[in-house]
């Protein structure tokens, strides 16, 4: 993935070029989905190497996917939400 300051390719949480560290920084939702979107917009951010965290509402104890409980929400460090909402906002909009 790449360093969400300065663009370098890092392998961990901190990035030696820079020193942001991706485990102190604030997390924004950008997103809020439900399968199989969710599954579309996690592999687009792969590809472009952009840190993501997944956050799930399921409950263990039902394996239910849909409705409030399905909803999957899409958290990027706070350095980059805006340049993401804006990416996703028009990548969804051409599908």
């Amino acid at each position: 993935m790449y360093c969400p300051n300065c663009k370098e390719t890092i392998t961990s949480h901190l990035c030696s070029n820079c020193g942001y560290d991706l485990g102190k920084c604030t997390w924004i939702i950008v997103a809020k989905l439900h399968p199989p979107d969710d599954i579309i917009i996690e592999s687009l951010l792969k590809s472009y190497q952009i840190p993501f965290r997944l956050i799930r509402r399921e409950v263990s104890q039902f394996p239910v996917s849909i409705g409030p409980l399905g909803e999957i929400s899409i958290a990027v460090p706070e350095i980059i939400a805006d340049e993401i909402k804006e990416a996703l906002r028009t990548d969804t909009n051409s599908l």
